[in-house]
Order: structure tokens, then C-alpha cells, then sequence
């Protein structure tokens, strides 16, 4: 075995890392700057997490890098945990970043050990490097032995890595300036008594900032996906489970008012009043003229998007709308369904919006069209990347992604209709994020993209109400 160096910090801020880093970030999921080429990447921060003696078999450290691309973009910083040992025992596949003469640099989740040794600091309370590691109360002992890990495979703006069927630890690629609103809004929810959540075990946080490193859950391995049971529901593969699927999605709605409920009460409600209403007409319209800069398809539709979004700033409802904090990103694949009920998971909101929005306070029915434009996803997922959809097969999906949002909405709302100011705001934001879907599908799927450009042109062209 080849000895580690004991400055393992300097060799991490090498010019041989540097240029690794400069290939590999680009070829991330997780990575935003898509595969427009680095022409700047230097690491600004490292932590060691593991062991860096001569005589271990790898050392392990939290790296903040800063990467610029080639377009003309802000400069990003990207919290990427790195292994080092000799090459010979490195992982093998596509984690590897860099060598270093006989030394292999790698992605540390990728190595069993060092997952470990983050599960076992956060659950014993440890601080060192900068940074500290934060159980919750009744986390209980740390595993006696090193646990099997597997990727969750689910993430793609962080990462999560399933240890030994007993936790998930979650690594926020980006992290803030203080601490992640996927922390603080799931111990919103935890301290009211919400059901709808998974145990939080610990967090891992910048000593300096408060930044949110990573978090620690109890994971769940009885729990089923809530966007793979959608999609088997959806495709009609006679699994019995899936008898009662219109219970379940009403169940579904159910659990999502339930935690706004606990959001409003526990994170603070405001009523809305004209101002929040031109606040959301103005970001409606200002990310539909963005969308439209870089999607052709778009332009025959702008006129009537425009109205509508235009006129979410004269809504008065009858009803006064409140907003709180919400999830900000919710759809079936932050979903989980178990023998007991729905869990929500992730609620660190839209991974691109700015920081202070997602902790801000927003009117809930912003999740809501969340989870309604996720079963016309469901619906269509196995034609998802042909050309052109299939007439019959259109139908059949429309209409099951009908039945199922209906039944949702009647969940969420107690079977008590929307009156007429919600659902045009509601409208509105589907609307809204439909756009951002076809941006989204536009610049990393395009064989998806007439999947939300197929939903706008139906909904525009059918009366509002």
C-alpha cells in the first residue's frame, strides 16, 4: 500500500485535482452548469473527515470547489467529498477525479469506509476539521461495524447514499451561506408532531457558516416510491397493490394538507394581500420571457401565458389566500408510501432558485401544481421518449392523469371544492411550471419536452375554471 501524504490538503489543491475536477464536474448529474466547458476551478476549502495517517488505507475530506464555465455564468461553489489512497484499492468506474503519482483521488461516497466514518461522527457528536457533526436526540449508537453502501440513484441536483438499510445520507452539492431549508423545514415538521416525515438523525454543518453539509435519516426499506408506484398505476400492470390507487392519491392529498397545515402553524402564516398577488404575476412573467429566449416552441403560446400570468395580480379571492413555508419542489418522486401512510421528503425547494426564496413564505398551491404536473408526467413516462405520442395512448393518459388529480385535489381539500380566486391562482402555477418544464426538458431531455409543451397547448386552449 502506498502511504498517503500527510498534507493531504495541499495535494488536494493541486494542479493534477484541479484539472480532474475541471473534467469530471461537468459529466455530474448534480452539476448545473451543464457540459459547457470549466475554464476555472479551484478548491477554496478543505476538510478532513477521515483519517490521514501514513499507515491508513484512505483519507477522506470535505472539498468546496469553485467552478466557472466557458458561457459567461456566476461562479458556482460545489461541496464535492474526496477520497484519497493508492490507486491499486481505489473504487473502480467513473467516481475517479484525478492521479497523483501511485494516488487515486476519488468521490468519497463511493467508498464504503468513509461513509462510515461520516455516519459514525455525526452519530457520536464529533467536531473536527471545521466542521461539526450534529445528532438529534434518541439517534441511539453508532453501527459497530462497517455497513454496505449503495447509491439511493434518485438525486439529481445532491446526492444520497443508502448505508446498510438503517440510513441515508443526503450530501447537498451546493451548499448556502447558513443552514439548508431541507434542514430547518424538516425540523419544522418534526417538532409539530407531523407524521409525514422520516426521522432526522443528525446534520453535518460548517462550523464557520452553519452551511449544511449533508444530513442523516432513517431509511426506510419497507417504503415504496411514490412515483414508481404512479407510473405502475399508470401503465395498468395488474399488481394488486394498485387496486386501491385512487384511496391512496386521495390519501396522498391528504398528507400534503396536513403539512401545510403543520408549515403554516409552525413556520409562520401571512395572509396574502395585492402585493403578494403582483409579486407572483411578476415572477410568473419573468420567468416565462427567460423560457422564451430559449424555446422556440414556446412563442405561439406567449400571448396567452401572458395574460394569464398578468392577471394573477388583480385576484382578490373571497377566501384570503395565505402563504407560508412550503416544500417548493414537490412531485411524486419526493414521495414516499408506506404501511402507515405518505412521507414527504427533500424540502430544500427548487435547487435553482435563489436561497432566500426557497426559505420564504409562498402560497402552498405551488406545491400543489407540483404534484398535479408529476401524474401527467406518470401518465406519460413510457412514451416519454418518443417523437411524437401515440393518438390512443394520448387519451388513455390524459384521462388517467385526469382521474388522478381529481382525486388528489379532493384529498387535499377535504372534498371541499376550490372557490374561483384559488383556482385561477392554482391554473396559474401550473401554467408557470409547466414552462419551466419545458425549459428544463428543452436543455436536458428534448425527447420529453412535448410532454409540458402538450399540456400547455391543451390547457390554453380550454376556457379557465
Amino acid at each position: 500500500m502506498t502511504a498517503l501524504p500527510l498534507s493531504v490538503a495541499a495535494m488536494l489543491r493541486s494542479t493534477e485535482v484541479g484539472r480532474g475536477l475541471a473534467t469530471w464536474l461537468p459529466k455530474q448529474r448534480w452539476f448545473a452548469g451543464g457540459s459547457t466547458p470549466l475554464t476555472e476551478v479551484s478548491v477554496h476549502g478543505v476538510h478532513r473527515f477521515a483519517s490521514s495517517a501514513p499507515d491508513a488505507a484512505s483519507t477522506g475530506a470535505f472539498v468546496l470547489v469553485r467552478a466557472r464555465d466557458g458561457g459567461g455564468a456566476d461562479e458556482e461553489t460545489y461541496l464535492v467529498p474526496l477520497g484519497v489512497r493508492d490507486a491499486a484499492g481505489a473504487p473502480a468506474g467513473d467516481g475517479v477525479v484525478a492521479h497523483v503519482g501511485a494516488l487515486a483521488v476519488y468521490d468519497a461516497l463511493d467508498d464504503p469506509a468513509l461513509v462510515n466514518a461520516l455516519i459514525r461522527h455525526t452519530v457520536q457528536g464529533r467536531a473536527m476539521d471545521g466542521v461539526r457533526y450534529r445528532p438529534e436526540s434518541g439517534v441511539g449508537a453508532p453501527p459497530g461495524t462497517d455497513l454496505a453502501v449503495q447509491p439511493l440513484g434518485t438525486e439529481q441536483s445532491n446526492s444520497s447514499v443508502v448505508a446498510g438499510e438503517e440510513y441515508i445520507l443526503k450530501l447537498f452539492r451546493r451548499p448556502g451561506s447558513g443552514p439548508s431549508t431541507d434542514l430547518t423545514v424538516h425540523r419544522l415538521l418534526r417538532d409539530a408532531g407531523s407524521p409525514h416525515v422520516t426521522p432526522l438523525l443528525g446534520a453535518v454543518e460548517d462550523a464557520a457558516t452553519g452551511a449544511t453539509f449533508a444530513t442523516i435519516q432513517r431509511y426506510l426499506p419497507d417504503a415504496t416510491d411514490g412515483w414508481a408506484f404512479a407510473v405502475a398505476a399508470a401503465q395498468g400492470d395488474g399488481d394488486p397493490s394498485h387496486r386501491d390507487f385512487p384511496e391512496q392519491i386521495r390519501h396522498l392529498g391528504a398528507a400534503v394538507a396536513a403539512v401545510h397545515r403543520d408549515l403554516a402553524g409552525s413556520g409562520g402564516r401571512v395572509v396574502m394581500g395585492p402585493d403578494d398577488y403582483l409579486r407572483m404575476s411578476e415572477g410568473f412573467l419573468r420567468r416565462l420571457e427567460r423560457a422564451l429566449k430559449q424555446c422556440a416552441q414556446l412563442e405561439p403560446l406567449a400571448a396567452p401565458l401572458r395574460e394569464t400570468f398578468a392577471s394573477v395580480a388583480a385576484l382578490r379571492p373571497a377566501e384570503a389566500g395565505i402563504a407560508h413555508p412550503i416544500h417548493g419542489d414537490l412531485h411524486l418522486g419526493q414521495t414516499l408510501r408506506t404501511g402507515t401512510g405518505w412521507l414527504l421528503l427533500d424540502f430544500e425547494g427548487e435547487p435553482l432558485a435563489d436561497p432566500a426564496e426557497r426559505a420564504g413564505r409562498h402560497s402552498p398551491l405551488r406545491d400543489v401544481a407540483g404534484m398535479l404536473r408529476s401524474f401527467d408526467y406518470a401518465a406519460h413516462q413510457a412514451a416519454a421518449e418518443q417523437p411524437a405520442p401515440d393518438g390512443v395512448e394520448e387519451d388513455r393518459a390524459r384521462c388517467w392523469a385526469l382521474r388522478t388529480r381529481r382525486e388528489f385535489l379532493q384529498g387535499y381539500t377535504a372534498g371541499r371544492p376550490l372557490d374561483s380566486g384559488p383556482r385561477a391562482l392554482l391554473r396559474a402555477c401550473e401554467l408557470d411550471k409547466a414552462v419551466y418544464e419545458v425549459l428544463y426538458e428543452t436543455q436536458h431531455r428534448p425527447l420529453w419536452a412535448w410532454i409540458p409543451l402538450g399540456a400547455l397547448q391543451q390547457e390554453l386552449a380550454a376556457a379557465p375554471g
